[in-house]
Formats: structure tokens, C-alpha cells, sequence
């Protein structure tokens, strides 16, 4: 007996638990779809097919050609192993999840022989101190340099607005959502300049973030190349747009930081690019002693446990920069 289709059982897998599973609790259906087209692509590239990683997730693409019989443990383990190098383990648990939901869904329903994760070695433990996942001052140098001489292949690609946004990013830790908001006139300050970040923000609260003269002056030679395009430079217009004057969309800064990174060898999880900016300049700040209580203000943490992260990952760091300069021997 022939197989099924995998990304037919997979489909009936995923209405079934949008009908059943309370909406208040578990992964939505839009994750459980994304996260099992994931383990397609992955299955797939671990096995040498050729994947367009630039073509969005589609569960009937991803999963198409296979199979239940490409659910093995086997197949599985090499497909985790690929997994485990793009994504971090919070959400490798949630795709271990999914996946784990549909292989329990099949063997219950009697179209795979044996559930593949009774093998223990699939099992993934997540961690209990959460990382911060930061690009060193080395990566954000190296960004900014790429930015500067982008290949002839990236068409969107706009130097000194690219140089500014990294630059803007990890100089003053503003999260992807707050960033594509930013308007002209939230750059401003009578003494010192500031940046005014009030839209788009996770806590809802505006903050205000001293911006250092390099910063200053990349965002005036954008905003000065912007001019002399004929590109509106007033206060409400968007900060940063593309070369076509629309609006940047958070996907369009995603897709600009994981090229940059891309291109100055600079490695972070994909699901942690432009937060790797944000992170960088958090621990930035706790490693030269920035009081916790201003670090949360700069950060816009409601809580103060999410700033003691940086705190906390600061000690260890300079912890082992004494061991590694003897100071502890």
C-alpha cells in the first residue's frame, strides 16, 4: 500500500486541531502550518534537493513530493540537526511541537507504522536562562562596511541609508516594529540630539534615547541624499523608506539586516537577526555598568527581571575575560 501525500494528512492534521483546540492556549494554526513547512524544507534540504530560501513557507509546496515514510526517526534527526543551527531553542520546542502533534495525530489514525518520536534521541530540552543572542561590535562594524560597497545583486540596496539603520539599531537597541515607524522629526533635542521612539512600541510607552554623533551623522548624510533626490524630508515623513519612497515594512528591515549579516559573515539564528541588534546594544550598556534601572528605561522593559538578562550575561562575559587574560589563574 502506497504512502499518502504528506501535505494532504498534514493539511487534515491542521484543520482538525483548528476546530478542536481552544483559541486561548497552544500554537495557532498559522504557526502549526508555518512549523511543518519548515520540517519540509528542512527534510528536503538535508537530503541535497535544491530549496529557494527566499520563497515564503507554504505547507502544500514545502511538504509536496513527500511522503508519511519521510517521517522517520532518521529523517527527522537530520532535518532537527539543520533546524538547530537557524533557530533558537524556544522555538525549535514550538516545531518539535507541531511536528510531534501530527506524528501522534498519524499513528493514532493508523497511517504511519510507529510514532518516530518514541525514539528519545528526538527529544530537544529548552533552556532554562534565556540567551542573548547579540552581534558583537566586530559584526556591526563589519555591517556597516558591507553596507557601504553592497553587490551589484542587491537592487534595493541604498548605502548610506543601509549604514544609518544598522548604525541606528545598534546604537540605540529600537525594535524592528518601533524602527519602520520612525518619523524625521522624532530626532530631535535643544542640548544633546535624542531619538523620540513613541510608535510601534512593545510596552506602549514612548522613551527617549541619546543618539551618538556617528549615528547623528549617518542619518543626516541619508536624510541629505534624500533632499537631493527630490524625496520629501519634513518632520512627519517615514525616517527610513525604500529607494522607491514608500515606506519600510518590517519585513523589508529583516530582509536589509540578513543580508548585511549575510554578507559580513556575521551569524545569528534567523528568528533573531534584527534583535540581534537590539541585543547588542543592551549588553553593550551592562557591560560598561550602566545602572539596571536607567538600562530599563533605554530598553523600554516594563519589567526590570527582562533587563537583569543583560546584566546577568554582562558578569559572565567579563567574568571570562578575566579568566582568559589570567587575571583568575
Amino acid at each position: 500500500m502506497s504512502a499518502p501525500p504528506l501535505a494532504e494528512v498534514a493539511l487534515d492534521w491542521c484543520h482538525a486541531k483548528s476546530v478542536t483546540a481552544a483559541s486561548t492556549s497552544g500554537n495557532s494554526d498559522k504557526a502549526r502550518r508555518t512549523d511543518l513547512a519548515r520540517w519540509g524544507r528542512a527534510i528536503k534540504t538535508s537530503r541535497g534537493e535544491l530549496v529557494d530560501e527566499e520563497e515564503l513557507l507554504s505547507l502544500e509546496v514545502d511538504l509536496g513530493g513527500l511522503t508519511t515514510r519521510d517521517l522517520s526517526s532518521d529523517s527527522l534527526l537530520r532535518a532537527l540537526d539543520l533546524l538547530k543551527r537557524s533557530y533558537s531553542p524556544s522555538t525549535l520546542q514550538r516545531q518539535l511541537s507541531s511536528v510531534r502533534g501530527l506524528c501522534r495525530w498519524l499513528a493514532t489514525k493508523g497511517l504511519i507504522d510507529t510514532n518516530p518520536f518514541d525514539d528519545e534521541v528526538l527529544q530537544v530540552r529548552g533552556r532554562t536562562e534565556q540567551a542573548v543572542r547579540a552581534f558583537t561590535p566586530e559584526d556591526v562594524e563589519a555591517m556597516i562596511e558591507a553596507a557601504a560597497e553592497p553587490s551589484k545583486k542587491a537592487r534595493s540596496a541604498w548605502p548610506t541609508r543601509d549604514q544609518a539603520i544598522i548604525d541606528l539599531l545598534s546604537a540605540t537597541g529600537t525594535r524592528n516594529g518601533e524602527c519602520v515607524a520612525l518619523r524625521i522629526g522624532d530626532i530631535g533635542g535643544a542640548d544633546r540630539p535624542v531619538l523620540h521612539i513613541q510608535r510601534g512600541t512593545k510596552s506602549g510607552r514612548a522613551r527617549e534615547v541619546p543618539l551618538a554623533r556617528h549615528t547623528v551623522e549617518r542619518l543626516d548624510k541619508f536624510i541629505g541624499e534624500r533632499d537631493e533626490r527630490g524625496m520629501a524630508t519634513t518632520g512627519r515623513e517615514p525616517l527610513f523608506i525604500r529607494n522607491d519612497g514608500r515606506e519600510f515594512s518590517t519585513d523589508a528591515l529583516y530582509h536589509l539586516v540578513k543580508r548585511l549579516a549575510h554578507a559580513a559573515a556575521a551569524h545569528l539564528p534567523d528568528d533573531a537577526l534584527v534583535h540581534g541588534l537590539r541585543h547588542h546594544f543592551g549588553l553593550q550598556l551592562a557591560m560598561r555598568g550602566v545602572p539596571p534601572a536607567t538600562l530599563q528605561q533605554l530598553m523600554g522593559h516594563r519589567d526590570p527581571r527582562t533587563t537583569s538578562i543583560y546584566t546577568r550575561h554582562a558578569s559572565f562575559d567579563l567574568i571570562n575575560a578575566l579568566d582568559d587574560a589570567g587575571w583568575l589563574s
